[in-house]
C-alpha cells in the first residue's frame, strides 16, 4: 500500500485476534502525512513481530529473569563495603537465596553480611577477617514458577603487591657480553602487570635493536656497552584495579672499563635470550592477545626475521610485529593463527633458529542462546543452546537448577544434545531451564523460562499515538503487543484522503 500526496491524517487499524478463542483487541494509530510514503504493511508486520518477542509485560505471571549479576572473576578491596550483585525479576517478585561453594549461604546468621531490599545484592562488611568470604557465590531467584540462577561467582580480595625491600648486588659484567635485568613483579589478581623498566632519571629505557624489554618486563641487553652502566635500573609495576604503582628496589650495572679490559669488543655469534632452547610452544585461546617475542644476543646486535609453516610471514591488518622485528603481536587470535613460527636472528658472524608452535584454542562461545517461551496450553516449543569451542563443549540442561535427568520426568519433553523440545505443552512445563556449556577453559550459563498460560492480546505502551515524520523518509509505528497465543496481527487504513 502506498499513499501519495496526503493532506489528511491517515489511521490504521491495528487488530489482534487469538486464533483459538475468537478474542480480540484493536489498536487505532493515527500518522500525519505530506506529501510522503507510508510505510509497506508487510514491512509494519515485519517490525511489530521482531519487537513482540522483546515485550512480556511484567503484570504477566511469569518465572524469574536473572537481570544483573557480578562478573564471574569478582575483584573487591576489603577495605570497602564488598559488594556482589543480583538482581532479578518476575511475578511474583523472586525471593532471593545464596550459595556459597555449593552450599546453602544463611545471610540472615551471618553479622557481617546483609542483602538489599527486594533484591539479592549482598554486602559484605568484614573489614576485620575478608580472608573468609574469598569463595565461590551463586545467587538463585525463585518465585512460585521456578528458580533462575546466576552465574558462579568467585570473589577475590585485591591485596597490593609489594616486591620484598631485598637489597639487589651490584651486577658486573665485561662489554660485549649479553645481560639480562629480572623484573619479576609480585603477583596478584589478575596476575597481568604492565612494567616499566627506567635508569638513573627515572625515564622509561628507550627500546632499539640491541636494548629490549621482554613482556614479562626483564631488560635484555643483546651486548652491553661502556655506557650502560647505571646506578638505579628500575622495574616500575602498575597494578590496574586500583592504578597502583610498585617500584622494585634498583639494581646497579657496573660494566667493565679500559682499566680492566680493552676497549675492542670482540665479534660473537648468536646466541638466545629469549625464548631459550631451539623450540617451545604456546597455547592461546581464542580473541586473546597472542604474542610471539625472540630477543638474541651476538656482537654485532643480530637482527630478527619470521617465518611461519616454513614461508616468509606475511603481516596481515590484524597483526603487528615490534619491537623491531622482535615481537609479533595479535591482539584477537583466532584459529587461522596457529602454526609454526620461526624467528632467526642473524648477524655477520651466523644464525640461529627458535621454533614457536602455535596452538589456539576455544573457551565456550554462543552460536545462540536460549531465549524466554510464552506459550499457550497445547502448543509447542524447543530451546536451543547452540554452542561451540575447542575442544566441543559440553551441553548440560538444568530445570529451575536441577539435572533434568534427575528432575521429575515429563512425557512430552525431550532432550537431544543442544535442543530441548517440549511438545503439547501443560501449565506443568513453566519454569526456568538453564543450559550450561562448558570445555576445559571455561564455561557459559543461560537461563531461559518456559512460561505456559493463555493471555488476551493487549496493546504495550501508548494508544492513539501521532507519528510526524520527514517527507521522503520511512517510519516505525511502533505497536507492541502481548498475548498467548501469539496474536494475529492485521493493519490497514481506516481513512485516507488522496489529492
Amino acid at each position: 500500500m502506498t499513499v501519495l500526496y496526503t493532506r489528511y491524517p491517515v489511521f490504521f487499524l491495528i487488530q489482534f485476534e487469538n486464533r483459538k478463542t475468537g478474542e480480540g483487541i484493536t489498536c487505532l494509530v493515527p500518522c500525519t502525512v505530506k506529501m510522503g510514503i507510508l510505510v509497506e504493511p508487510a514491512l509494519l508486520l515485519v517490525l511489530w513481530q521482531s519487537v513482540w518477542a522483546l515485550d512480556i509485560p511484567l503484570e504477566i505471571r511469569q518465572p524469574p529473569a536473572i537481570i544483573k549479576q557480578s562478573m564471574k572473576e569478582h575483584i573487591v578491596d576489603p577495605k570497602d563495603t564488598m559488594v556482589i550483585e543480583c538482581e532479578a525479576r518476575g511475578n511474583p517478585h523472586p525471593i532471593f537465596s545464596w550459595r556459597r561453594n555449593g552450599k546453602y549461604f544463611n545471610v540472615a546468621r551471618d553479622s557481617q553480611t546483609s542483602m538489599r531490599r527486594r533484591s539479592g545484592t549482598l554486602d559484605i562488611y568484614a573489614w576485620n577477617n575478608p580472608e573468609q568470604y574469598e569463595a565461590e557465590y551463586q545467587c538463585i531467584a525463585s518465585n512460585e514458577y521456578g528458580s533462575a540462577y546466576s552465574n558462579k561467582i568467585r570473589l577475590r580480595l585485591y591485596r597490593p603487591p609489594v616486591w620484598p625491600r631485598e637489597v639487589l648486588e651490584p651486577v658486573v659484567v665485561s662489554a660485549g657480553l649479553p645481560l639480562v635485568l629480572s623484573c619479576d613483579p609480585p603477583r596478584g589478581p589478575p596476575f597481568n602487570w604492565p612494567v616499566q623498566t627506567a635508569f638513573p632519571t627515572m625515564q622509561p629505557v628507550r627500546p632499539d635493536r640491541r636494548v629490549s624489554m621482554g613482556v614479562n618486563g626483564d631488560l635484555y641487553f643483546s651486548n652491553i656497552l661502556f655506557n650502560d652502566s647505571a646506578a638505579d635500573y628500575c622495574c616500575n609495576a602498575r597494578f590496574p584495579y586500583k592504578n597502583v604503582i610498585q617500584q622494585k628496589m634498583p639494581v646497579v650495572v657496573k660494566v667493565l672499563t679500559s682499566e680492566y679490559v680493552s676497549r675492542t669488543v670482540a665479534e660473537a655469534a648468536p646466541t638466545w635470550l629469549s625464548p631459550t632452547g631451539s623450540s617451545s610452544s604456546i597455547l592461546v585461546l581464542q580473541g586473546e592477545e597472542l604474542l610471539l617475542e625472540c630477543i638474541g644476543a651476538g656482537v654485532p646486535t643480530p637482527g630478527i626475521t619470521w617465518t611461519k609453516n616454513g614461508d616468509d610471514l606475511v603481516v596481515s591488518p590484524r597483526m603487528k610485529v615490534k619491537n623491531f622485528n622482535k615481537m609479533v603481536q595479535i591482539p584477537k587470535a583466532s584459529f587461522d593463527d596457529a602454526g609454526e613460527y620461526t624467528c632467526t636472528a642473524t648477524n655477520k658472524i651466523g644464525y640461529i633458529e627458535h621454533t614457536i608452535t602455535v596452538r589456539v584454542k576455544a573457551a565456550p562461545f554462543w552460536l545462540e542462546k536460549p531465549t524466554d517461551l510464552v506459550l499457550a496450553p497445547e502448543e509447542n516449543g524447543r530451546l536451543l543452546c547452540h554452542s561451540d569451542g575447542a575442544p566441543r563443549p559440553t551441553v548440560s540442561w538444568f530445570i529451575n537448577g536441577e539435572p533434568i535427568e534427575t528432575a521429575t520426568p515429563q512425557p512430552n519433553r525431550q532432550v537431544s544434545g543442544d535442543t530441548l523440545t517440549l511438545r503439547s505443552v501443560t501449565t506443568a512445563n513453566t519454569a526456568v531451564y538453564q543450559c550450561n556449556v562448558s570445555n576445559q577453559f571455561g564455561y557459559l550459563m543461560a537461563n531461559a523460562f518456559v512460561n505456559v498460560l493463555h493471555a488476551t492480546p493487549r496493546i504495550i505502551g501508548p494508544r492513539n499515538e501521532l507519528i510526524k515524520v520527514i517527507e521522503g523518509s520511512r517510519t516505525l509505528l511502533d505497536c507492541r503487543y502481548f498475548g498467548s497465543p501469539v496474536p494475529e496481527l492485521r493493519c490497514c487504513p481506516i481513512h485516507t484522503n488522496v489529492v
